[in-house]
């Protein structure tokens, strides 16, 4: 039996909140799988580091009230009959895409940073 799609926005939700989660806490060494991989994360450990930092913030910080919410709105979905119900789901898979976009510009400007306070260092 295939998993309904307000089910499957939830889950969604939920596995970006946990996959986001170790990499805040810096514990995924660098590696091919997993992580923010760009050429400039993947120049040393500490740009690797600081780069899925800032990604996996605002990830964890988007999906951890959209996984909620959506909790909710399951428990209180089978207690009702509201025809437009389903729609609602439907605005869970808009965390997804705003969370993946502001993580790669949280990267990205720490990178620069991590750049920019290399080149002060050389001059």
């Amino acid at each position: 039996m295939p998993l309904a799609p307000n089910v499957i926005a939830v889950l969604l939700n939920l596995l970006f909140f946990a996959l986001a989660l170790p990499l805040v806490m810096k514990q995924v060494p660098m590696q091919y799988l997993y992580g923010y991989r760009t050429a400039g994360s993947t120049k040393n450990e500490k740009c690797w580091y600081a780069a899925n930092a800032a990604f996996a913030l605002p990830v964890l910080f988007v999906t951890g009230p959209s996984f909620a919410a959506g909790a909710v709105m399951l428990g209180v979905r089978y207690g009702t009959a509201l025809p437009f119900w389903g729609y609602g789901f439907a605005l869970l898979y808009i965390p997804l895409a705003v969370a993946l976009v502001l993580g790669c510009v949280c990267a990205s400007r720490a990178l620069k940073r991590m750049e920019e306070e290399e080149g002060a260092e050389e001059k």
